[in-house]
C-alpha cells in the first residue's frame, strides 16, 4: 500500500468527524399551547350561626368575647369565673351542642397535676386540663369524640 493511500485513509475519518458538526439543521417554529385559566372557586356562604343553650346551671358570659370562630367549628365559653369556673367547649361547624358533661373540680393553683390526671374521657368526648397552675390558671377544655380542634384560647380572669 502506498504512502499516499494510508494518509488517506487515516484522514479521512478525522475529516468527517469534523465536518459532520457542521450540518444546517431546519428549525421549526411552533405555536406555543393557549394558557386556560379558571376562575377561583367561589367561597361557600357561612353556615347560619347555631343558638346554643347551654346545661341550666352553667351561665355563658354575655360578651361577644365568649367565642372564637373557626372554620371547622369554634370554642365557647362558659362559667362565670366565680360560682362555676371558666371552660371552653369545642362546638364544630355545624352541629348544635348536646349537654357537655360538668367539668371536673379545677385543681388547687399551688398543685401539680401529673399528665395522667389532665384528660378525662367519656363515649361523647373528653375534658382536657390545660394551664400550670402557675403563671397559666388551669382551666377546663370539652372535645369531643373524633374532633382534633385547634388549641383553646386562655378563659378571661375571673373578677
Amino acid at each position: 500500500m502506498s504512502m499516499r493511500v494510508v494518509r488517506a485513509m487515516l484522514i479521512a475519518p478525522a475529516l468527517l468527524a469534523t465536518l459532520g458538526g457542521c450540518v444546517y439543521r431546519s428549525v421549526e417554529k411552533t405555536t406555543p399551547s393557549p394558557v386556560v385559566m379558571t376562575p377561583a372557586p367561589m367561597p361557600q356562604p357561612a353556615a347560619p350561626p347555631v343558638v346554643v343553650a347551654p346545661p341550666a346551671t352553667v351561665t355563658a358570659p354575655a360578651s361577644a368575647a365568649d367565642r372564637v370562630v373557626y372554620p371547622q367549628g369554634r370554642w365557647q365559653l362558659f362559667g362565670d369565673g366565680r360560682g362555676t369556673p371558666y371552660y371552653w367547649v369545642w362546638i364544630p361547624a355545624g352541629s348544635t351542642l348536646t349537654t357537655a358533661p360538668v367539668p371536673p373540680t379545677r385543681p388547687a393553683a399551688t398543685s401539680v397535676v401529673p399528665q395522667s390526671d389532665r384528660t378525662y374521657t367519656f363515649t361523647e368526648g373528653r375534658w382536657q386540663l390545660y394551664g400550670d397552675g402557675g403563671a397559666t390558671p388551669y382551666y377546663w377544655v370539652w372535645i369531643p369524640a373524633g374532633m382534633t380542634p385547634p388549641a383553646p384560647p386562655m378563659p378571661p380572669q375571673a373578677g
